[in-house]
């Protein structure tokens, strides 16, 4: 038992821990925007990053729309069961934003105010690019940047009106180049530059562009679900030379990708409190960093010290995979 002289000398040091418990969280909620009555669009929700967002930003107090591609499947049923809007959207089809603006015109009419824009959506094929057919180099770099780049023109206005955030979401790949995803590197180092050239543009206007970049989450995001049935393609529309060179190894690769992906769920719990973590503070806070990168600050600091490197000295480096080493340690955040 404890003595009632203990237990009151005891009571002002619990009192305390409790108030700058409270003035901790107080000075987070202070330094983040309000959410009520504020619209946030989030691309790509079908699975992975995008679902789980949607589903955090509701609870966060957002009103959300979430882009899908599929309106009937697990993911945009569960997340409108949720409360979160849900709205088709394929940015490779024409008239691509129709729907999206329906619906945000609809929410204006009950006083809802659009003032963020996550531009999540990707789409990734893992092959040698000789393989690629034109369909999958033109669906990715509308997927992934041409996409991207329209949704945020056209909600700019508003957004900048509104002094709200655009939020584009990178990955390593656009600081550090991998083999076997060329096309997906090159548009994620499109993203990279847009982000900072827009950044600059609209410095002066009270909008926020910030850059968000997840790490090693390929395997929970469902990005290469798909990767098994297009290399089918590959090599029913590969050249002779091609298949001559190729072929055993094109067989080989959809093998493997059929086997680590065939039992992957369409909908994955990512749990990664840190990758969230970045992403509300990308869209919430009051004075953002321009880059969340969600990996320990060793990987954070070795990319950055790679890309500083000659030109010949990073070749040799990421022929001896160097960046998947490095990048292999956020697996453990």
């Amino acid at each position: 038992m404890i003595h009632p002289n203990t237990a009151w000398s005891a009571a002002p040091s619990v009192l305390s821990k409790a108030y700058f418990t409270s003035a901790r969280l107080n000075a987070l909620i202070c330094r983040e925007v309000r959410t009520s009555g504020r619209i946030v669009v989030i691309t790509g929700c079908d699975s992975g990053i995008g679902y789980q967002l949607a589903k955090c930003a509701k609870s966060w107090g957002w009103t959300v729309v979430a882009t899908c591609l599929d309106l009937e499947g697990e993911a945009a049923v569960t997340l409108r069961q949720a409360g979160v809007h849900t709205v088709y959207l394929d940015f490779t089809k024409p008239n691509m934003l129709d729907f999206l603006l329906d619906k945000l015109r609809q929410l204006k009419e009950e006083n809802k105010v659009l003032w963020c824009l996550v531009n999540n959506a990707a789409m990734i094929t893992y092959a040698f690019l000789e393989w690629h057919t034109s369909p999958m180099v033109d669906d990715q770099v509308k997927v992934n940047l041409t996409g991207p780049i329209e949704i945020t023109r056209a909600l700019l206005p508003t957004i900048r009106e509104n002094k709200g955030r655009v939020v584009m979401v990178s990955s390593p790949a656009g600081q550090i180049a991998e083999r076997y995803v060329a096309i997906y590197c090159a548009t994620k180092w499109g993203i990279e530059g847009f982000t900072q050239s827009l950044r600059l543009e609209l410095d002066s206007s009270g909008t926020s562009v910030v850059l968000v970049r997840p790490c090693n989450l390929v395997n929970q995001t469902g990005l290469l679900n798909r990767n098994a049935a297009q290399i089918n393609m590959m090599i029913e529309g590969a050249s002779e030379e091609t298949r001559k060179v190729y072929g055993a190894g094109m067989r080989k690769t959809q093998l493997a990708f059929e086997a680590a992906f065939d039992n992957v769920a369409k909908i994955q719990d990512l749990n990664d409190p840190f990758l969230i973590k970045c992403f509300r503070r990308a869209m919430m806070s009051k004075k953002p960093a321009a880059c969340y990168t969600a990996a320990p600050l060793v990987v954070r600091s070795s990319l950055g010290l790679l890309q500083m490197l000659p030109s010949a000295c990073l070749h040799v480096l990421l022929k001896r995979g160097v960046n998947i080493k490095i990048l292999s340690l956020a697996r453990k955040y």
